[in-house]
């Protein structure tokens, strides 16, 4: 007799055999994955030779909130290695050699962030100590001598974002993938852009390898989910996707900067900053400390002429003794509690650590309390005004926005 596969929406985590209470130790470990092609990068070739890695099994669920990637990089000058005091890197650490990521399943886009180091300024500045120190130890964060004593170090990440991020609670099917494979593809930065002085004008990149942690689902789920796939029906997989996109400023007083939302149902807030684009191309700058105020004095969201955050007369408001922004950026997000464990910098905020940013879904919300653009025309403006001198043109307002999405997987991978 044939059996007929139930499958609820949110399987995955609901189902009582396949939750987190299915944890024996013989149906867990770790799986470790190396690039296809070439065993050794360079940033010579950036453009050109993605770094490409495809975790792939037919029988495992992934736990990517804990996936590690591990690489040993080179500092090299016209084709020698090089080390010493002198070689100064951002204070990002050697995660900053990323520029861009791209997360994929059976080829659909999961998250792709193009600039990486700025996703990172954006992410890690409010940690908490202790896991600014982890972070030191896994990839130099907040070093700036990475290579004083060697020209070879071994750097440890984990790419806090999309379904990678610590706070995911699910396990990923890749055995239900058409591809059966989670596909990572980075591209190396200009060391221009990872040092500020020294001579470095090459990064190799060696021994490049990706650990992920899996569970083995019983077999009576794999069997029913295959079948239900068979049939046509999917199955479904929640997580927070990141996205960045980038405006200009109009060198006035006061910019109107616009974002289209269409197909976002869910957004969870999003974080802005002001970068120059002559700031960025002055190598000597460290590049986690380029966002600056831009003399920003007031700011508020526009979501339809009779929809304004805040409302009123007057934006939120900012100046060099006013944290007014500050505050709203993080309470919109946390509570009191929340914010005392973050390990917020004052000494340089208004000149290299500036950014405001705005919670529809707070940490202790669910994803009910986003905000949906559905029925709307989708478009969102951001709307900020400045004291003299105002920001010129060579400015761009660069966006991080977060939203609620769920990855269908069935014949087809879709984000939806």
């Amino acid at each position: 007799m044939s059996q007929v596969a139930t499958v609820p929406r949110n399987w995955l985590f609901a189902s009582s055999s396949f939750s987190r209470s299915w944890s024996d130790p013989r149906g867990e470990g770790w799986a470790v994955y190396s690039p296809i092609g070439q065993s050794e990068y360079s940033t010579k070739s950036r453009n050109l030779t993605p770094i490409k890695i495809s975790c792939d099994s037919n029988s495992v669920s992934f736990i990517l909130q804990k996936l590690l990637i591990s690489m040993d990089v080179t500092a090299v000058n016209d084709g020698a290695p090089t080390s010493g005091a002198g070689i100064v890197n951002t204070k990002l650490g050697l995660e900053s050699l990323i520029q861009s990521i791209t997360v994929k399943a059976g080829g659909e886009v999961l998250t792709k962030i193009d600039q990486y180091p700025a996703y990172l300024a954006q992410t890690y500045r409010n940690l908490n100590k202790g896991h600014k120190q982890l972070l030191q130890n896994m990839h130099g964060y907040g070093m700036t001598d990475v290579f004083a004593a060697s020209h070879t170090v071994s750097v440890n990440m984990h790419p806090m974002l999309g379904c990678f991020h610590p706070t995911n609670d699910q396990f990923f099917p890749v055995w239900a993938l058409p591809n059966q494979a989670l596909t990572i593809e980075i591209v190396l930065a200009d060391p221009s852009n990872v040092f500020t002085s020294g001579n470095v004008n090459e990064l190799r990149v060696s021994n490049i390898r990706c650990l992920v942690p899996y569970i083995t689902p019983p077999p009576t789920i794999v069997y029913n989910v295959t079948r239900s796939i068979a049939d046509g029906k999917s199955i479904f997989y929640d997580y927070c996707r990141s996205m960045q996109t980038m405006n200009s400023a109009s060198g006035g007083s006061q910019n109107v900067f616009v974002l289209h939302m269409s197909g976002i149902r869910s957004l969870i807030g999003l974080e802005c900053c002001f970068v120059d684009d002559n700031v960025l191309s002055d190598h000597t700058k460290d590049k986690s400390e380029t966002f600056s105020s831009q003399n920003l004095r007031e700011w508020r969201i526009q979501l339809s002429p009779n929809a304004v955050i805040p409302s009123g007369p007057q934006g939120f408001t900012h100046g060099p003794f006013n944290k007014e922004t500050l505050l709203v950026s993080h309470l919109s997000s946390n509570d009191f509690d929340q914010m005392a464990d973050m390990d917020i910098s004052f000494a340089d905020y208004d000149q290299k650590q500036f950014s405001f940013s705005y919670g529809f879904q707070s940490k202790d919300e669910g994803s009910t309390a986003a905000l949906s653009f559905t029925g709307t025309d989708s478009i969102l403006k951001i709307i900020t005004k400045h004291a003299s001198p105002p920001p010129p043109q060579t400015v761009r307002l660069l966006t991080t926005y977060h939203e609620n999405v769920t990855l269908s997987i069935g014949g087809m991978v879709t984000v939806l």
